[in-house]
């Protein structure tokens, strides 16, 4: 059993690949926003790709194991002892039974950390996920997320560790990539030029260093920047301002024009609205959105679509090329 003794900003339970299947009745997939360093965290400790984990925003919490654990953390790197010692990240170690760990404000760049301890967190599953929906009230931990007092049960491990068999380099050369100016590769549309926004405005789209915006959270990151340029002067029967439409089915990591500002609608955002979208970001490139913090920039990088899907392929690979340190 794991006790929380101190909920830290916002840490809830999530796992991988999150509630699919169920976009089409407005249910969100949920799960990690940066998935890259989630999937490796369960990979170095021995976890099936599918185990729950948490997700740590911002400021982590205090953690008492009431059993011994092995845990990894990876991620945003946040200030941590356990038992008054410093702790590694991107590397396994193991918990003591009374163990106490003690996870402070992000050291550095990036937003998010992610703790994941062999065996998984045990909770049950709804909708085919063990994912946290805290704006709906379902999966994770009761529904929500974390606060002091609440106990959390770990699975056995199911995964026989035999070997260690990764370069360093690998997994530590995604921390290295952490930055506040942050270049994220997007495939066009599905609204664009000429029919809804100007040339100029593409232009400007592409080279502006959009800011985050402190009200920015896991329904969606709202941007700060120069004011779009629409290439009609209304919605037309969509409504008055010419960012409105009639709704229709939006994707995760669409970047839609709510008004004049650009909103990145994240993995607990909504399926569906009524404003124009000119870009979405490639799947692959969802996990800077994560790591991303206030006041941080992002500049957006038109890709295709084979050039997306080469990036999601290494990616694959290199996570399914780690394998745990057996300890």
């Amino acid at each position: 059993m794991i006790e929380v003794i101190n909920s830290g900003l916002c840490t809830s339970v999530q796992d991988y690949p999150g509630r699919v299947g169920y976009w089409d009745v407005g249910v969100p997939p949920s799960g990690p926003m940066d998935s890259v360093a989630f999937r490796i965290a369960n990979r170095l400790v021995g976890n099936p790709e599918g185990e729950a984990g948490l997700e740590l925003t911002g400021m982590g919490p205090t953690l008492k194991f009431h059993t011994a654990a092995v845990i990894v953390l990876t991620g945003a790197k946040l200030n941590g002892q356990l038992d008054g010692m410093e702790i590694p990240w991107w590397k396994p170690l193991r918990v003591g039974k009374g163990s106490v760990l003690k996870l402070g404000a992000v050291k550095g760049n990036g937003f998010r950390a992610y703790l994941a301890v062999r065996g998984g967190i045990d909770v049950p599953e709804y909708l085919g996920s063990k994912s946290t929906f805290a704006f709906g009230g379902f999966g994770g931990y009761e529904g929500r997320i974390l606060k002091a007092g609440d106990m959390l049960r770990i699975n056995e491990a199911t995964v026989r560790i035999d070997t260690f068999s990764i370069k360093q380099n690998i997994y530590f050369g995604v921390e290295t990539e952490y930055t506040k100016e942050w270049e994220i590769g997007v495939l066009p549309g599905p609204h664009g030029v000429p029919d809804f926004f100007t040339e100029d405005h593409a232009e400007m789209f592409y080279s502006t260093n959009w800011k985050v915006n402190y009200n920015s959270n896991r329904l969606g990151y709202r941007l700060e920047g120069p004011t779009p340029e629409f290439a009609r002067k209304d919605g037309g029967e969509g409504g008055k301002h010419p960012s409105n439409m009639y709704d229709y089915t939006y994707s995760v990591g669409t970047i839609n024009f709510s008004g004049n500002t650009p909103v990145i609608l994240t993995v607990d955002g909504p399926s569906l609205g009524g404003f124009i979208s000119f870009a979405s970001i490639a799947t692959a490139e969802l996990w800077k959105v994560g790591q991303a913090k206030p006041n941080d920039t992002i500049r957006f990088k038109k890709i295709t679509l084979n050039e997306a899907l080469k990036i999601q392929e290494w990616q694959n690979k290199m996570i399914q090329g780690i394998h745990p340190v057996n300890i």
